[in-house]
């Protein structure tokens, strides 16, 4: 008989863990270090919970070298404890990312991504997908460059920024190493630097010849053919790489003949015409159909899906130096991963797509092995449900295979070398029928992140690493979105969608206006799951559209839809940039977004469903002058100033030149608004007074020394006084600066718009 005591001790420990996750943010506000997990911290904790992974865990980090994106896995494991159900808010799962730069031990936070997650009944785990782009420091192709990458996932409040040794409190930290794609071309002083780097000098007379060079002078890799299979034999002669590896693209490739005679042409095998002895050839054949692939090499690790933009990545390991056709100036070989949806109505997997990665022979292999990453973006807007009809979860199933990419119409195919993951992950809630265009971001913040009724954002950007707080938009403002089910328009033969952008502002402005400048974009090119260069070292090519008005009666401002991921041939956009609308302070105000798409070759129109509002304000803060203010203005009205000083509780005499004894308490005033063009906002958002140089101030600072504006309390500004103590200072001459800024996301980059005043003063030697 089960004891009910031991029950009632599990039923509290479940109320216990629900209420901390229900409360999990309000405990942090009342207490930053409830849970324990900070290392240093003046709050005692409460309760200590740390790396706790029964909700969520980070099951595997990896980097996808061409587009030098991070991508990391979060399985989720329980039906509640995640905000509510489908239909509601949810809540985030954060993983901010750290990257070993330069190899030398100094972590560099790239910054931090997120994915919506639900309470969803039924089996579990469920695998989620999040990446982050950044900016790698890369190496020309003759020197490895392996560095380490730490990602920290939490639950529900994004990890701290730069704090790589952050212990996560609903979470946990993964630690891998990955390889930065090389250079192909390199500026000859740079490479010089390199061979410095590494202590390899060069022997005179050669040694003075080559740093006499123009160090501008661009140094090109030798473009080198694939390996023949009698080079790879000789390369991996003793290296413990077996026939049936390095000879094995050949022998598919014979396999794969359209001509079977041509086989037995020459009254032997093929294969020996290759320099493989009949021995060798009979036991490369005898392994050529197996019954579970060998992952000796390589493995796939794990799947997920970033439900908000249907993208589907997966991370393979690679596990020897050596078995990958080559170094990193050379062609190396693909890892394929093709991936199937499984939607559970009775149809079985059906294809998506396959993506690839270019892996190469290593000097050294770390013993976390290599992390590569791969994604495939795909539609899956058809498979979609309203939320009302409850959560669509489907299976995701990938097959790693090398040198040879699994056949489309083979979800069951088993690789020789490579293998098979599958989880479920759930799709994004909406039904979406036909060809219906959809704004998925407007200034690099998700459209459910934007109040609809106020038009100020919350939430993380999608690619910078930023988050805004009931921020409103400015400059120019970059609206990402898609087009549903588009035409097979690459390599198709069908006539590519078009789709127009319009914007609807207050008076004058209150007329729908197309927007109608070019834009650039970044385009990715794949002929059956190969992505193919279009630069030297790039996969991305960069594509200027530019609008038209076709003459059939729609108007003008119609831009070409290139995205197609139908057929074997496919065309995606790196991101997904539909328009760029340059806001101006005239323009400040409630605003309106829509979509519309047509078909050319009908004409067929296609309305979007959405109706965006946001909030615009291109003011930058400003002292009691106001904005636009002249220099003469600002002086006779300062946002900074000093006004008087005290020694040992007595004034001190006005002094000119701002001098002052060490030991004085300097008081004054400050005063800085955002007031806006037409009306005071409330986008305030910080200000700050502090002194330099820093040095010789010896840890002296102004009182106040700063402020923020969390809501809910919004504020046109601050007007108050302050003070610096000024005993402990050293004899020097000083900047107090007061700097503002407001909480607007310029440009789509998170960056406010923000102002300074600065007020010089010296501090002499005290008399004694």
């Amino acid at each position: 008989m089960a004891d009910p005591k031991k029950n009632d001790s599990a039923d509290r420990q479940q109320q216990r863990v629900e209420i901390e996750r229900t409360r999990f943010k309000s405990f942090l506000l009342q207490n930053p270090n409830y849970f324990g997990n900070l290392e240093q911290s003046e709050f005692k904790p409460v309760k200590v919970i740390k790396s706790n992974t029964a909700f969520e865990q980070m099951v595997c980090v990896g980097l996808n070298p061409p587009y030098d994106r991070l991508e990391a896995v979060v399985q989720i494991k329980q039906d509640n404890g995640y905000g509510g159900d489908i239909c509601g808010p949810g809540t985030r799962e954060y993983v901010r990312f750290y990257v070993d730069l330069h190899d030398n031990g100094v972590w560099h936070d790239v910054g931090v991504s997120s994915v919506r997650v639900y309470d969803i009944p039924g089996d579990k785990p469920i695998c989620y997908a999040v990446r982050r782009d950044f900016n790698p420091f890369r190496k020309f192709c003759l020197f490895e460059n392996i560095v380490k990458v730490r990602a920290i996932l939490q639950w529900n409040a994004p990890p701290p920024a730069n704090s790589p040794n952050y212990t996560p409190v609903y979470g946990n930290v993964v630690n891998v190493q990955v390889q930065i794609r090389p250079r192909k071309f390199f500026p000859w002083g740079d490479l010089v630097k390199e061979f410095e780097a590494v202590q390899i000098k060069f022997p005179d007379p050669v040694g003075p010849v080559i740093k006499s060079l123009d160090p501008s002078i661009k140094l090109t890799a030798i473009d080198v053919p694939p390996l023949t299979v009698a080079e790879k034999q000789k390369l991996y002669k003793g290296k413990n790489v077996p026939v049936h590896r390095y000879a094995f693209q050949e022998v598919q490739q014979f396999l794969a003949m359209s001509n079977p005679g041509a086989l037995t042409a020459v009254g032997k095998s093929p294969l020996v015409e290759l320099g493989l002895s009949q021995s060798v050839i009979d036991d490369l054949v005898g392994k050529l159909f197996p019954t579970d692939g060998d992952t000796s090499f390589e493995e796939l690790r794990c799947v997920g899906l970033y439900p908000e933009a249907d993208l589907i990545e997966a991370v393979v390991t690679v596990k020897k130096s050596t078995g990958y056709s080559g170094g990193l100036c050379g062609n190396g070989s693909l890892e394929y991963v093709a991936f199937w949806i499984d939607v559970g109505d009775g149809s079985g997997f059906q294809y998506q797509g396959t993506a690839t990665v270019n892996v190469f022979d290593l000097q050294t292999i770390p013993d976390e092995d290599v992390q590569y990453a791969v994604f495939l973006k795909t539609d899956l807007s058809k498979f979609r449900v309203p939320c009302a009809a409850g959560p669509r979860i489907v299976k995701l199933r990938g097959i790693l295979s090398w040198s040879t990419p699994p056949p489309p119409g083979n979800p069951n195919y088993v690789p020789v070398w490579g293998n098979r993951e599958e989880c479920r992950v759930q799709l994004h809630p909406g039904k979406v029928e036909g060809h219906i265009p959809l704004i998925e971001t407007v200034g690099d913040i998700l459209v459910p992140d934007i109040n609809q009724i106020t038009g100020l954002a919350t939430g993380d950007g999608q690619i910078g690493a930023f988050s805004v707080l009931d921020s409103p938009f400015g400059g120019e403002v970059r609206i990402t979105g898609r087009i549903g089910n588009p035409p097979n328009s690459f390599g198709g033969g069908a006539t590519p969608f078009k789709y127009r952008v319009e914007v609807f502002g207050p008076a004058p402005f209150n007329t729908w206006t197309p927007l109608t400048n070019p834009i650039v974009v970044g385009v990715s090119e794949w002929f059956n799951g190969n992505p193919v260069m279009c630069a030297p070292g790039d996969f991305v090519c960069d594509t200027t559209l530019t609008p038209t008005d076709d003459a059939d009666g729609f108007g003008p401002g119609w831009y070409t839809y290139l995205e197609d991921t139908q057929g074997v041939n496919q065309r995606f956009l790196v991101v997904d940039k539909l328009a760029s609308w340059s806001t101006s302070a005239a323009m400040e105000g409630l605003w309106q977004i829509r979509i519309t798409a047509k078909d050319p070759s009908g004409p067929v129109l296609f309305p979007g469903f959405q109706v965006v509002r946001v909030r615009i304000d291109n003011t930058r803060p400003s002292g009691p002058a106001g904005p636009g203010a002249t220099q003469a203005q600002i002086e006779a009205n300062p946002p900074l100033a000093i006004t008087g000083a005290t020694l040992n509780g007595n004034p001190l005499p006005a002094v000119g030149c701002g001098k002052f004894p060490v030991g004085a308490i300097i008081t004054g005033t400050y005063e800085v608004h955002d007031p806006g063009v037409t009306s005071p906002n409330q986008h305030f958002g910080s200000l700050s007074l502090t002194v330099s140089p820093a040095g010789p101030a010896n840890g002296a600072s102004p009182n106040p020394s700063s402020r923020s504006y969390p809501l809910p309390v919004p504020t046109t500004g601050e007007a108050g006084t302050w003070t610096l103590d000024t005993s402990g200072m050293d004899p020097c001459g000083y900047v107090l600066r007061l700097y503002a800024a407001d909480r607007t996301n310029v440009n789509s980059t998170g960056n406010a718009y923000d102002m300074a005043y600065d007020v010089g003063f010296c501090l002499e030697p005290a008399q004694r």
